[in-house]
């Protein structure tokens, strides 16, 4: 009877391929030379041989739950960095309208407007196309497996650019664009005891109008020198061209004309100087694919890399240090919990475009 209890208790042992497997061998070689006395304690001992250890499990599933965690908090402080330094260029707009020199100075020769007569509705043209090219490029990141990480990387490059813009913007103030300033440009203040109220007011507008102006008689001129138009376009048309997937060739045909003709009707429209936006592709295309070049690189190289001297580099260098080094595998996958055919539809949307 005693066998038959024990050969039955020995078969409901789940067998584990872990690092108590050792064990439970000495402890059954100690059985067979009869070293342990009694069937009834080798068969508890085997079995917890074979017991899992609660704590190194729930440890394991707690560690990616942790990173996760971790990734998010990062790209939440990452978001708060972009709208900083988005903030920090409307109050900068609504102080700068009332010095640039409106009535006083003409705009400034361009190659552009002497080949061109500018066109007013070119404006919304611009408006528009960056709009279609920024909700296109938040749309590939959200289908990202890595969402959270690309979708970071763009707040970051975008913080980058508009805390550059703000130091020029304070700097330097060009006369405006239009030919016809008079008839678009807002009044300026005579500095009053209001004029604390009046700056209120131009910044609470461009918040919550994010900046888009094509549907407002009157707006507040002279944030010219560089583009943020052009900056939002090259960011989303670059995210689109490195985080879609390889047989997504079509985005990428759609996504340049829509780039470079937003670009131009910026400049067509008289609401900026071709330099503006030159100036504007030519930096963000250096820091976007410079922060790329650097945090594709293995851990260990990234600070002794000549890149490593930019002056943004250590500000980022915190955000990138536990996302795996090279180049990311661009993989879609559904965002939310449901419903389940979206999660089958993207899957085998991605399988295709791999």
């Amino acid at each position: 009877m005693k066998t038959h209890k024990r050969e039955q208790s020995e078969s409901h042992v789940p067998l584990r391929q872990t690092s108590f497997e050792s064990k439970s061998q000495q402890i059954e070689c100690q059985v067979s030379n009869g070293s342990v006395g009694g069937q009834g304690n080798s068969v508890q001992r085997e079995a917890m041989s074979f017991s899992p250890d609660p704590e190194t499990n729930s440890s394991t599933e707690r560690r990616p739950n942790k990173r996760w965690r971790n990734e998010l908090i990062k790209t939440v402080i990452a978001f708060y960095c972009l709208m900083l330094a988005a903030f920090l260029n409307f109050f900068l707009l609504t102080v700068i309208h009332d010095i640039v020199p409106l009535k006083t100075t003409k705009r400034l020769p361009d190659l552009v407007f002497f080949m061109v007569n500018q066109q007013r509705w070119a404006w919304a043209v611009g408006d528009v196309l960056s709009t279609v090219n920024a909700v296109v490029g938040f749309i590939v990141v959200l289908l990202h497996k890595e969402r959270v990480v690309v979708i970071r990387r763009v707040f970051l490059i975008g913080a980058i650019m508009y805390g550059l813009r703000a130091v020029v913007l304070s700097v330097t103030f060009l006369p405006p664009a239009f030919d016809y300033h008079e008839e678009i440009c807002m009044p300026q203040s005579n500095r009053t005891g209001m004029y604390a109220s009046e700056i209120t007011a131009r910044f609470v507008t461009y918040v919550v109008t994010l900046g888009l102006t094509s549907g407002q008689d009157k707006i507040l001129c002279g944030d010219l020198m560089f583009s943020g138009h052009t900056v939002v376009l090259t960011i989303m048309y670059f995210t689109q061209l490195q985080y879609t997937p390889r047989g997504l060739v079509a985005l990428r045909y759609i996504a340049t004309p829509i780039t470079f003709l937003g670009i131009a009707a910026l400049v067509v429209s008289g609401g900026h100087y071709t330099m503006d936006v030159f100036i504007a592709y030519w930096l963000t295309s250096h820091v976007f694919w410079s922060y790329h070049q650097m945090f594709e690189l293995p851990h260990e190289h990234r600070a002794q890399a000549p890149l490593s001297r930019l002056w943004w580099f250590w500000l980022c260098y915190w955000f990138e240090k536990d996302v795996a080094s090279g180049r990311m595998k661009n993989e879609w996958s559904w965002p939310l919990p449901g419903p389940q055919f979206m999660h089958t539809l993207i899957r085998s949307i991605n399988t295709k475009l791999q």
